[in-house]
């Protein structure tokens, strides 16, 4: 008992988790008291913004334990915003690159090589773009457009091959005669897709969606916003979202404004079959609920086979909604030969409209089978539903229905990813955590003034390293009088919980340096020792870039644990105290005295406990608790400041019911 809790002690003091942790179902993040769009920054990294979610209901049994989610917030009151690789655990930033992204996202693999792209504007006008690829290091390998007279790449969508060649959509304006809506001299936002070569940028198929299809089959009237006429605004009959090429080489291509999926020759270009819309082709065997999806979008194969196709059914834009209005995410079965169709799953929670954007994800590594991930586009969500559909996970980054007001978020994918970034982590100095929210601009900082506008003194280290996903603990390296530091100025380990992670080092603490640590004890990368700053609470800056070679850094780390691991614990322990009250600042040793006092009581409530169990003879005492048993206890405190409502199922739905 006392091990246990001499261990969580000085963890605490020495440091841990920086990052505001998800609230727990709170009403007022949902009503809007931490602003339409919450978000931190961090102390070590301070071009690193990250959102602060709403935890409606914690993972459950089943979830899917893909590691990664990307999060593109976009929106008028957003402002410049970036592609952020998320910890699904955590829902911690793993990365926040500095290019600008709007739509597009994603992480997709060819070649043997894993790249997240995404689309970011380029010109003066919103569509004017192109997409960007990285590879695992963060460099930037391909930037991709449209091939021909085109002005550019469509954001809507991008998918990768396996054989590394793209595929996105493309607009261009024709005349069009649309004199039956009363329009002379009439303009069409034709829709195209063009297939291109990722290195190359080669042509390698393009599709016209007005030689195929027949723009009068549409659902969009032109009157809805004044479009069709010269000078305005063209007629978006089409609007491709999404399209696919699959392993025969034809083409899976969304339409929202035909409320249809084609299917598309890569040879001829002729639609094969379409399901959806006023030219459907199958015979619905679910009563009309397979075929009737209206605005939808994200359309992709489910199966290798090629008989499923998951989709995000919006049912509404702001200015349209169906007769059952609330955003699904669902399943559709093809039968293609007999042409018959049926709704194998459909994933909804009452009562949600997404009037643009969304994306519907079947996962397959649940140990529960199939699990479903669905992200409600305009309405800042992402749920985990189980195959039969039972909610298992559900996370808002912001009050819903709010259009326009809060973050969008385009699509919402889970995989996995390793990042290795070339750059080395970072550190700053900083007073111990304590936060401070700024309603302007709805952010959690930490704060470096006190009430009465004073400097805080610096006393604690913060360490991130933005991009690196294999780092399982950070080694904390301190001194009061030399920068010049080694294994011999071990001051701490602390385990990886979040993006930034601190250690109290003491006022007088001169220099630190922290190493990040993957799970087979190699070092992977090391920040610039830092100079403290001044006790009057300046901050402090990096005295050097550090010369070390990595691999030396990692035979110096084991020899250490060697030589640790073959003394007695008494010896291990005692040579511990003497690293934290010599190596360190003197500030540090109050850390320590913290814990003698703690000590001090628990074996003041020991000895009372046994006197008594001994005197009453009747009293059962309960078995001292695991470490496990500690850190849940230990997590459970430290969160509970940010939860204001339980986390049950029921009230984890409530929030959908204004």
């Amino acid at each position: 008992m006392f091990l246990t809790t001499l261990f969580f002690a000085v963890l605490f003091i020495q440091g841990g988790l920086c990052d505001i942790p998800p609230f727990n179902n709170s009403s007022d993040y949902l009503n809007g008291k931490f602003g339409n769009y919450t978000r931190q920054r961090f102390l070590s990294d301070e071009g690193v913004i990250a959102p602060v979610a709403n935890v409606l209901v914690p993972a459950g049994e089943g979830v899917s334990p893909s590691r990664h989610t990307l999060w593109v917030p976009t929106g008028p009151r957003v402002g410049v915003t970036h592609p952020i690789l998320l910890d699904t655990k955590t829902l911690s930033v793993v990365w926040h690159s500095s290019m600008n992204a709007k739509l597009g996202a994603a992480k997709g693999r060819c070649n043997g090589t894993d790249y997240m792209y995404h689309w970011s504007q380029t010109g003066t006008q919103f569509h004017d773009g192109r997409f960007f690829f990285h590879n695992s290091k963060y460099e930037l390998v391909y930037n991709v457009t449209t091939v021909g007279k085109f002005p550019s790449a469509d954001a809507h969508d991008l998918y990768l091959t396996p054989n590394c060649t793209v595929v996105f959509p493309v607009v261009k304006e024709h005349p069009f005669n649309l004199t039956a809506y009363n329009i002379t001299n009439g303009i069409l936002k034709d829709a195209y897709f063009q297939e291109v070569d990722l290195a190359t940028n080669q042509l390698l198929f393009e599709w016209r969606a007005s030689k195929f299809i027949d723009p009068f089959t549409t659902y969009w009237d032109p009157e809805t916003r004044k479009e069709g006429v010269p000078r305005d605004a063209p007629f978006d009959w089409f609007h491709i979202n999404s399209v696919q090429k699959d392993d025969r080489g034809n083409y899976l291509v969304s339409s929202r404004h035909t409320h249809a999926i084609y299917y598309v020759s890569g040879l001829t270009g002729n639609v094969i079959w379409t399901v959806g819309g006023k030219q459907n082709n199958f015979r619905d065997m679910s009563s009309g609920k397979a075929t009737d999806f209206a605005w939808q979008h994200h359309a992709r194969w489910v199966d290798t086979e090629m008989t499923k196709i998951q989709l995000f059914d919006n049912r509404n834009t702001p200015w349209h909604s169906a007769e059952r209005p609330y955003s699904r995410g669902i399943v559709l079965r093809l039968d293609t030969v007999r042409k018959e169709v049926w709704l194998e799953h459909e994933y909804l929670s009452q009562p949600l409209k997404a009037v643009r954007e969304g994306s519907m994800q079947v996962l397959s590594d649940s140990p529960k089978g199939h699990t479903a991930l669905v992200g409600y586009g305009q309405q800042p969500a992402i749920t985990e539903f189980s195959e039969d559909g039972a909610v298992i996970w559900d996370v808002a980054f912001g009050p819903m229905h709010l259009d326009r007001e809060s973050a969008d978020n385009y699509r919402s994918l889970k995989f996995n990813w390793t990042g290795t970034p070339t750059w080395m982590p970072k550190i700053a100095p900083g007073p111990q955590p304590k936060y401070t929210f700024k309603s302007e601009n709805s952010t959690f900082h930490i704060a470096l003034r006190d009430d009465s506008g004073n400097s805080i003194p610096n006393n604690t280290a913060y360490f991130s390293w933005n991009g690196a996903t294999e780092i399982k603990k950070w080694i904390v390296l301190a001194s009061n009088h030399t920068s010049d530091l080694n294994m011999d100025h071990l001051w701490a380990e602390i385990t990886k919980l979040g993006f930034e992670t601190s250690s109290f080092v003491g006022e007088s603490t001169r220099f630190v340096q922290a190493l990040a640590i993957d799970d087979k004890d190699q070092i992977l990368g090391q920040t610039d020792v830092l100079s403290m700053g001044s006790s009057d609470g300046l901050r402090g800056f990096s005295l050097s870039n550090s010369t070390a070679e990595l691999h030396d850094l990692t035979a110096a780390w084991h020899a250490y644990l060697n030589e640790k691991a073959n003394q007695p614990f008494w010896y291990q322990w005692h040579t511990k105290w003497e690293e934290k009250t010599g190596k360190a600042g003197t500030g540090s040793v109050v850390g320590v005295l913290v814990v003698i006092t703690l000590f001090s009581v628990l074996i003041l409530a020991a000895r009372r406990y046994w006197r008594r169990s001994r005197g009453e003879g009747v009293h059962k005492g309960r078995t001292p608790g695991s470490f496990a048993d500690a850190d849940v206890d230990a997590e459970a405190t430290l969160l509970a400041p940010y939860s204001d409502a339980d986390s049950s199922h029921k009230e984890g739905s409530a929030w959908r019911q204004s």
